[in-house]
């Protein structure tokens, strides 16, 4: 599963980033720049940031972002997000590896008021601290590239997004989707409605409790048993990478609809 997985991933890389037509007025649920020349859709959290800064709400990105959460809840997250895709591959350089505090997933729902909502509504989408102003994707995609055609950014304003890129590189390295579990404003959308999405894997009452799906999953989603069988400590974290039902020895993990 982890190699069909993978195979999806640089497909959608290469199809979010055909460059042959400009669909960037329709958003697409992942974070992949727009202002990246080659960029097929929108960023809706870039979208979302740029109308809630002019007083208004972008009702087409409140849709895709809800049907998505709701359909098939965080699997853009593990199979067509290009940033997910970079996170496997930094993570499996060799690299110190360590822990977070769980407390540290709740970061992203603050980054997602603050930066994404509260900086363009009380401030500017023009702010540095606006979050796309910031976001590490938006870096390598659009600020990098441009700053190397044109010669025009700011030296500051690019030293800044590079260090932060640095950090969440070097992070990404030592734990297995560090973005997406502590800083990324649209996994925290989409945690939200992951718990009540159509297609999410549920473990049955085959499970054993040998506790290997807990030791490979990426996002650390702990399955315990409770008084009505089977549970996920944490389902809104889950991002259907399927590694679980891939390595499940009792064959207790499936996708219902």
């Amino acid at each position: 599963m982890e190699k069909i997985r993978l195979k999806v991933q640089v497909i959608s890389l290469a199809l979010l980033n055909l460059g042959l037509f400009q669909w960037q007025t329709i958003c697409f649920p992942v974070l992949n720049c727009h202002s990246c020349p080659t960029a097929l859709f929108s960023c809706p959290i870039g979208i979302l940031g740029q109308f809630v800064g002019l007083g208004l709400v972008p009702l087409s990105v409140v849709a895709v972002v809800a049907i998505t959460g709701l359909t098939v809840g965080r699997f853009m997250c593990g199979w067509i997000c290009p940033f997910g895709l970079a996170q496997d591959l930094l993570y499996k350089v060799p690299y110190v590896k360590f822990d977070i505090p769980r407390w540290t997933r709740f970061i992203k729902y603050l980054i997602f008021a603050g930066l994404v909502v509260a900086v363009p509504i009380f401030l500017s989408p023009g702010f540095p601290l606006y979050f796309c102003r910031l976001c590490p994707v938006a870096t390598v995609q659009s600020a990098v590239p441009w700053a190397l055609i044109n010669g025009t950014a700011d030296t500051l304003t690019l030293s800044v997004r590079l260090v932060i890129l640095f950090l969440i590189v070097v992070a990404a390295m030592g734990h297995r989707r560090f973005f997406c579990k502590v800083i990324c404003p649209l996994g925290a959308i989409l945690s939200v409605t992951n718990r009540f999405a159509l297609l999410f894997p549920e473990r049955n009452t085959n499970c054993t409790g040998c506790g290997v799906c807990n030791k490979i999953c990426p996002m650390e989603t702990s399955k315990e048993k409770g008084s009505f069988g089977v549970y996920d400590k944490a389902p809104e974290e889950c991002i259907s990478c399927l590694d679980c039902k891939d390595k499940c020895p009792a064959d207790s993990i499936k996708l219902w609809g």
